[in-house]
């Protein structure tokens, strides 16, 4: 099992914020250190208030397709899985690592973030953190 791995994620959509939050838990709960590199549109997970859309769905559906699949995990125990992600970042084995460029690019201030995610970082402070890591993209 990968002792440390590096995920960057540039995707908004509710799949790649599942994608990350299962990934990230599980490799959390497996006593594996789990970064994750939040940028360009991927950085709008980290924003409390963003409601991701499932982006697998007819364009009219998205936010419909993001509500049935949260209804399902409730049917899995999971009523939000920002609670499982605080848990793991608290246990000290995930970290959110949000994009400095990015956030200077699009104007997104650290107050609009949930207060687990590590201070801003730019892309070699990030490379300097993944090494040795497996690294993915998301």
């Amino acid at each position: 099992m990968a002792e440390k791995m590096s995920f960057i994620v540039s995707d908004k959509s509710f799949e790649k914020f599942m994608m990350a939050t299962i990934l990230g838990t599980t490799g959390a709960a497996m006593d594996s250190e789990m970064n994750f590199f939040f940028t360009f549109w991927g950085l709008n997970l980290l924003k409390r208030k963003f409601k991701p859309k499932a982006t697998g769905m007819p364009t009219g559906m998205k936010g419909m397709g993001a509500l049935m699949f949260r209804k399902k995990l409730k049917s899995f125990g999971i009523d939000n899985p920002w609670e499982l992600i605080k848990d793991a970042v608290e246990d000290g084995k995930m970290k959110l690592y949000p994009c400095q460029m990015t956030m200077d690019l699009m104007g997104i201030k650290r107050e609009q973030m949930w207060d687990f995610v590590e201070d801003p970082i730019g892309a070699a402070g990030f490379m300097e953190i993944s090494e040795g890591a497996n690294i993915v993209s998301l």
